[in-house]
């Protein structure tokens, strides 16, 4: 039985100014490309491929407790998360603190059959901050875009940006899970709740997707001040509760479809409010996706 855990493909830690270009990762036995604690990191024109099922954890990037990433005209196939940004797990990424902030992904191309395109968490315990995902295609996956973090995490996940998103054929396009609970081992704080607030989605577009929206935090975790504007996704997948929402409170505005959830205020183009949001904290969830 082996005693060490699969190693990462490529992993640089505490270091800067790091350019990564012009190359192909390929079939990783864990995370392909691993930046640990590091500054100035770029990413660009990089392919990585790994088996698209029966590949666990063989992530494409992970920015882990980073500081001014950009990732951009990349293309990722691999059996979990395209790219997953991270800062920490439980009590221990709580203690070290060290946030990853100021990212930046453009211009990529990613499918995860298995797990999301682009993940924030589950491990963000020393926060992740100023996250900007632009001109993204994500196609033939199981999530689009998810943030994962659970009681015991901490930390905070505030100020992201999505824009000009679109998916293709992917089952669940939007997922935001507070109850992901993977622990390191038992010693977690179970009163380390992590603060999710500041999100927002612009210019969403797709087509053959089962369900656009579930954004579900809870009593402890609550999704504060999420927005949702110029959203038209094509669904293939009718029920009742196409939005399914719950402890989540923001705002739609202009034109969004599907019809989103009764959590949510509704502005006009203008920022006129036309209607206030109803204190929902409980919809119909359909698992099987």
């Amino acid at each position: 039985m082996l005693k060490n855990t699969r190693p990462p493909l490529v992993q640089l830690m505490w270091s800067k100014d790091i350019v990564i270009t012009n190359i192909t990762l390929r079939n990783s036995p864990f995370w392909h490309f691993h930046p640990y604690d590091c500054t100035n990191v770029t990413v660009s024109d990089v392919t990585i491929l790994a088996p698209i099922s029966g590949a666990p954890n063989t992530d494409g990037i992970d920015p882990d407790s980073c500081e001014d990433v950009l990732i951009e005209n990349c293309y990722i196939s691999v059996g979990d998360d395209a790219i997953a940004i991270k800062s920490g797990w439980d009590q221990y990424g709580i203690a070290y603190g060290r946030p990853s902030s100021n990212i930046l992904i453009r211009n990529v191309t990613v499918r995860s059959l298995v797990s999301a395109g682009i993940s924030i968490g589950s491990e963000m315990s020393g926060g992740v901050a100023n996250v900007t995902v632009k001109n993204v295609r994500i196609w033939d996956s199981r999530r689009g875009v998810r943030i994962k973090t659970a009681i015991g995490r901490g930390g905070y996940i505030r100020n992201i940006s999505y824009s000009n998103i679109t998916f293709d054929n992917v089952r669940a396009a939007i997922v935001i899970k507070v109850d992901y609970n993977e622990h390191a081992d038992d010693g977690y704080d179970r009163n380390a709740f992590p603060d999710i607030t500041g999100i927002s989605f612009k210019k969403i577009h797709g087509w053959g997707v089962r369900v656009p929206v579930r954004a579900h935090g809870s009593n402890y975790i609550p999704i504060k001040d999420i927005t949702f504007q110029d959203m038209s996704v094509g669904i293939s997948y009718k029920k009742k509760h196409i939005f399914q929402c719950s402890y989540i409170e923001g705002r739609v505005i202009g034109s969004v479809f599907p019809k989103p959830c009764e959590n949510l205020d509704v502005y006009d183009e203008q920022g006129q409010l036309l209607k206030s949001g109803a204190v929902l904290n409980s919809t119909e969830v359909d698992y099987d996706i």
